[in-house]
């Protein structure tokens, strides 16, 4: 028998063994089925995405249209809210709306290459003057009929006087867009200096100063509506073709160089608010601040400077067109003294045939007469806002100097 025994070492680590095995068998069966009930769930999944149909494509029409509803219930829902930032977003999406139903007016004419571009590039002209600002357009004069033009060089004029009148119109808006701006600088930094004026020392000497630009922006306010009724007289007589018989002299260098050393002036004004605000307030570390809303001010006028050049430039190719039309209008006039010297007073078809060719003459001669006037107007407007701006930044830097005893 005891040839029999079994070592109890030996037998408790066949046991645990025997265990082991069990528990990883376990765990593998178990783990087996549960990646067996997922594959089953994963082909139940794929024969139920086979078995869906597939929907019908949308055509881009359909599409177009869909965009158009949708669009609309959000301008509907943007109109309803109160918040400006909804607002704005709804005027967006009103400009979006226009672009789909164009774009679906004119997808309905894609069979036809020629009429969908004809009718494509009409549309978006009108849209692109719906958002144009009213002061870019010159709008065609009413009731003018344009007699036919005969020679090439009339409609080059007529082009080149209506980019003059654009120009003009565009300068004469940015010119108030600044102003604007710089009156909300101004606005803006008076609110930051009453918000720390128990921080800052001296501060009734910055809003005196302050006082002092915001009564130069009323002035250039006053400015600009003179401008404006000025621009005003200026197309009626656009459209009239009437002829005042003003004659403009060449602005005097002098002055040009004077408003730029005013514009000058005001630039070092600026910065000695700057040296004035950091000696203030070294200590707050609010000066930062207070020089970045006095940096808009300060952008302001730079661009102001930059629309004086332009007006200066503009003046100078007005006048040289204006030469040129005088020089042919003096060439006409030569030209007719020498064809009526060798007329013969005493044969009537002569006479009928010099006034068959004289009456063209005449109205070619009024025609350009007519554009002399217009650029005689429009470089009478440009002078006089650069002489009301500069009567304006000197009165700026007599106010200044009496402020501050500099010289």
């Amino acid at each position: 028998m005891e040839a029999f025994e079994i070592d109890p070492l030996l037998f408790f680590g066949v046991l645990e063994a025997s265990i082991l095995f069990l528990i990883v068998a376990a765990v593998f069966f178990v783990r087996g089925q549960i990646l067996s009930g997922k594959i089953k769930g994963l082909k139940k999944a794929l024969t139920d995405a086979q078995n869906v149909e597939t929907p019908e494509p949308v055509s881009y029409e359909q599409y177009l249209r869909d965009e158009v509803l949708r669009n609309q219930g959000l301008v509907d829902q943007a109109a309803a809210s109160e918040d400006d930032a909804e607002k704005k977003a709804g005027e967006l999406l009103l400009m979006r709306k226009q672009f789909l139903e164009l774009e679906l007016e004119a997808h309905t004419l894609e069979s036809n290459p020629v009429a969908f571009q004809e009718c494509l590039a009409a549309s978006l002209s009108e849209l692109i003057e719906q958002l144009r600002p009213e002061a870019e357009t010159a709008a065609e004069p009413p009731g003018l009929v344009e007699e036919p033009v005969e020679s090439d060089t009339a409609t080059v004029t007529d082009k080149e006087e209506r980019a003059t009148l654009d120009t003009k119109e565009a300068e004469f808006d940015r010119l108030k867009q600044l102003i604007n701006n710089q009156h909300d600088a101004m606005e803006a930094l008076r609110a930051e200096l009453k918000s720390k004026e128990s921080e800052i020392e001296g501060l009734d000497t910055i809003l005196a100063k302050l006082d002092e630009f915001e009564r130069h922006d009323a002035e250039l306010q006053g400015c600009l509506t003179i401008l404006d009724q000025e621009n005003q007289q200026l197309k009626e007589l656009h459209e009239g073709g009437g002829m005042s018989g003003n004659k403009i002299e060449p602005m005097d260098p002098a002055q040009l160089t004077g408003l730029k050393s005013m514009l000058g002036d005001q630039q070092q004004t600026i910065q000695n608010l700057q040296t004035l605000l950091q000696e203030l307030a070294p200590e707050t570390g609010k000066a930062k601040e207070l020089e970045n809303a006095i940096t808009g001010i300060e952008r302001a006028n730079m661009d102001l400077s930059s629309c004086v050049a332009v007006l200066e430039d503009e003046n100078a190719n007005l006048r040289a067109e204006l030469d040129s039309i005088n020089a042919q209008l003096e060439q006409e006039a030569l030209a007719e003294e020498a064809a009526a010297a060798e007329t013969d007073a005493g044969v009537t078809e002569l006479d009928r045939a010099e006034n068959g060719t004289e009456e063209p003459a005449d109205d070619e001669k009024q025609q350009l007469e007519i554009k002399v006037e217009e650029l005689e107007a429009l470089i009478e407007f440009k002078d006089a806002a650069i002489e009301e701006l500069e009567k304006q930044y000197s009165n700026l830097e007599i106010k200044y100097t009496a402020a501050t005893g500099e010289k």
